[in-house]
């Protein structure tokens, strides 16, 4: 039976920051990354911006090239499925019948499209945005102008519009909300990126669910619940992820909407951790939670690789996310889902501004839209420090007041 020290689970970033901790504490300690992918750990952000647009290749995606990492004697295993987890006699089974003993094991498996099950999804045409082999497919795709038809409006959804757009694709988005990301952005912020991307030629279809999608060789169109149809000979689904998590609950570890850890990414078997948007985890200022954010896959990851060689180490960071769309950079910090009120900071009209989300007078996050960069520390200090906001409003409003100043 094969052996390693350590044994990471998915080929994605928290994987790749927790091998890199790992090796930076533990010098000699053999590590083996299995992953079901063709290529090592890889950045997926731009698979829907500077990717999609041509604008990058795919080696300038890599954390690492597979020499690199075999100078660092990180072993990589590709196109390999772990299938099978036995906590108590730490083994890992692979679904080509190999077995692998280790000490400590990382559980980063990611997320896979939402798939919606609708008539025709499984036509030629049809693409789900996850995978670099997913970004190329749907780059060859949009190597004629054609029509382009994306179902959700989340940030994929809209990244993937914008880099479309700019191909020389015609483009319809259909939401099932009335608006554009209406759980973080109030109606103001939404309606302003409707006229934005519309003026550059997106087209939004919302309040509108999609019901099926007509070919009958390959996609041709979308047609929708009220019975309207949209000519699309590709067709994006964008309707967010589903956790992988079957792997730990077979192994019967805890899971709550992901695989339950601590503030040191250990589940409840011992010598096994798991990090990346698979983990229900102690946020420090919010509580337990679920997030699907790069930087906190990286911050989760590298928790894992100290911890996993022996060090103390907490999950201490503000979760954020950013986006860029067409000419707009968004940065978002914090909970969206707990506010009962919102300001604006900054001119909407003007193109640079932030969303404030208050909660009984403390700020619960953030929504910047080319907003100054040097306000982002302190706005996220004040959710930390949970000051409270009373009688604070006008000088949150005025983008001229130092934000530090009511630290």
């Amino acid at each position: 039976m094969e052996s390693t020290k350590y044994l990471l689970i998915g080929g994605g970033l928290a994987s790749s920051r927790a091998a890199d901790q790992i090796r930076k504490h533990d010098p000699d300690g053999s590590i083996l990354l299995v992953s079901d992918e063709a290529h090592p750990p890889y950045d997926r952000p731009p698979l829907s911006k500077e990717f999609l647009r041509r604008e990058r290749g795919p080696e300038a995606l890599l954390y690492h090239t597979a020499e690199d990492l075999a100078s660092r004697k990180i072993d990589l295993r590709l196109e390999t499925r772990i299938e099978a987890l036995d906590t108590s006699r730490h083994v890992a089974s692979t679904d080509d019948g190999q077995h692998i003993q280790f000490d400590r094991a990382l559980i980063a498996t990611g997320g896979r499209p939402v798939r919606l099950g609708l008539p025709g999804e499984d036509l030629p045409g049809v693409h789900y945005l996850r995978t670099l082999e997913d970004a190329r497919a749907i780059a060859a795709a949009a190597e004629q102008p054609g029509d382009v038809v994306i179902i959700g409006a989340g940030f994929i959804g809209l990244e993937a519009a914008a880099s479309l757009t700019q191909l020389g694709m015609r483009v319809t988005v259909i939401e099932m909300a009335p608006r554009v990301w209406p759980r973080f952005a109030d109606p103001a912020v939404s309606a302003y990126f409707e006229r934005h991307c519309s003026a550059r030629g997106v087209t939004f279809v919302t309040n509108e669910v999609a019901a099926s999608i007509r070919g009958p060789d390959r996609a041709r169109s979308v047609v929708t619940e009220s019975g309207d149809e949209y000519a699309g000979d590709v067709v994006l689904v964008s309707a967010g992820i589903v956790p992988n998590i079957e792997l730990a609950q077979a192994a019967d570890l805890v899971t709550d909407d992901g695989i339950v850890v601590d503030g040191d990414m250990r589940t409840s078997a011992e010598g096994v951790f798991a990090a990346g948007d698979i983990v229900n985890y102690p946020d420090p200022v919010f509580g337990r939670r679920r997030v699907e954010h790069w930087g906190h896959a990286e911050h989760s990851g590298q928790v894992a690789g100290i911890n996993m060689a022996g060090g103390a180490q907490q999950y201490t960071m503000m979760s954020y996310v950013w986006s860029d769309v067409f000419d707009l950079h968004l940065e978002f910090a914090g909970d969206e889902t707990r506010h009962d009120r919102t300001l604006m900071r900054g001119d909407l009209d003007g193109g640079s501004f932030i969303q404030l989300c208050l909660q009984d007078q403390h700020l619960t996050a953030y929504f910047s839209v080319n907003g100054p960069k040097k306000e982002f520390l302190p706005l996220q200090k004040l959710m930390r420090q949970r000051v409270d906001l009373t009688g604070k409003e006008a000088a949150l409003r005025d983008p001229e007041y130092r934000i530090r100043e009511l630290l």
